[in-house]
């Protein structure tokens, strides 16, 4: 590859296309109100998407109104009908219709090789398809935090792909946050077309992830916090089977089991059966948790999912909550027995941690001053655990 030569094809495009795209860009505004209708989800959303500054949401209303044009099926197929378009130069009118025989695209990637300067061997985590982005702003977020997947507005110049707008790298997000988020603003998604189709139609909800892209990872001794779990069928459930391993506890037709190595602080390792429903639910806050939670299953004859169904961080879960204003619940058969307190200790912990968890990633994405005495207290969280997930957290934001 002569990255030398490419790089100098992808400074003349950018060069060549800027003018061009801020023309239609304004036409645009003119002719269909795409800049007030971005203003108006602006104010709807001003709780979260406020946060993220008057000079971002500039940035981010002009990303907004290009995808607009150029994704599939965009605006710029009727433009170029237009008697006002078909005046531009031969070279910037041909320019626009390769834009629309070629879509541009929001997208969310992951990088897999840095081959030269500002260029990326890269995945889109949606449809899996590998392909080279030239991103100086990728090189300059990569420098600055973390980042485990990017998302931003990608076009290709038909030898590499370029972005086009902010380019967002998430510290925190990864695929499965993505569509478990997709799924929560759309309960009817479930296939990659579809949640392509999501972004297409609702591309501002995306954007408001923007808000929360530097949180980082939360991890204890090198395991990351997350929720990990699956649910599958089950029909019976032979107690007796399953003591050696877990602590097994009985509440409103729900049997809980912890493991017993695993069923604290990080882990929270447990599996519940309801007895109604004929379901089982595996349950874990790290992944070697839910990792052991199958070993011990599979152990018990029990052909437990060795891929977990859901596989969601908790900053993307304070996310969800605070844009939908909805709580995913992930956790809603602890609740039958976070209540009891004898021998209990353990539900009891899960439950706070998670109230603590619950008030704490809103407070620190918005920069809030934070009483950990009184949101320990106020939760009931162990003061330890507590403390370092808390002390990890702004060690890593450098507060």
């Amino acid at each position: 590859m002569d990255y030398s030569s490419l790089l100098n094809k992808c400074n003349r495009v950018s060069d060549f296309s800027e003018p061009v795209l801020n023309r239609i860009m304004y036409y645009a505004a003119e002719r269909n109100k795409l800049d007030q209708r971005f203003d108006l989800l602006v104010k709807r959303h001003k709780k979260v998407f406020g946060r993220a500054g008057k000079a971002n949401q500039a940035m981010f209303k002009t990303q907004y109104v290009i995808h607009e044009l150029f994704k599939n099926k965009g605006l710029i197929h009727k433009y170029l009908n237009h008697a006002q378009i078909k005046a531009l130069p031969k070279e910037e009118y041909e320019y626009l219709q390769e834009q629309a025989e070629n879509p541009w695209r929001f997208t969310y990637w992951f990088v897999r090789d840095n081959p030269y300067p500002d260029f990326f061997e890269s995945v889109d985590i949606i449809t899996g398809e590998e392909f080279l982005l030239y991103s100086p702003g990728a090189s300059r977020t990569l420098g600055e935090q973390g980042v485990l997947i990017f998302g931003g507005l990608i076009s290709s110049n038909g030898d590499c792909y370029q972005t086009y707008g902010p380019l967002i790298g998430f510290s925190s997000f990864q695929a499965d946050d993505i569509f478990f988020y997709a799924g929560e603003l759309d309960p009817g998604i479930e296939t990659i077309e579809e949640l392509a189709g999501l972004i297409e139609k609702d591309l501002f909800s995306f954007l408001l992830l923007s808000v929360y892209s530097t949180i980082p990872l939360m991890q204890h001794q090198g395991h990351e916090m997350l929720y990990v779990q699956s649910s599958m069928d089950a029909n019976s459930f032979e107690m007796d089977l399953w003591k050696d391993a877990f602590r097994v506890e009985y509440a409103s037709d729900i049997f809980k089991m912890s493991l017993k190595e695993l069923e604290g602080f990080p882990h929270y390792a447990c599996v519940y059966f309801d007895e109604e429903l004929e379901e089982m639910t595996l349950s874990a806050m790290t992944d070697f948790g839910y990792d052991s939670l199958v070993g011990e299953l599979n152990r018990l004859g029990v052909d437990a999912p060795a891929e977990p169904h859901i596989r969601l961080h908790v900053s993307m879960k304070s996310a969800i909550e605070q844009i939908t204003g909805k709580d995913p619940e992930l956790l809603s058969y602890e609740g039958h027995f976070s209540q009891v307190s004898t021998g209990q200790e353990d539900s009891l912990e899960l439950d706070a941690m998670n109230k603590f968890l619950a008030e704490l990633m809103p407070a620190i994405n918005s920069n809030t001053k934070v009483s950990l005495d009184e949101l320990i207290s106020r939760t009931g969280a162990d003061p330890d655990a507590a403390k370092e997930i808390y002390e990890d957290l702004m060690k890593k934001l450098n507060r």
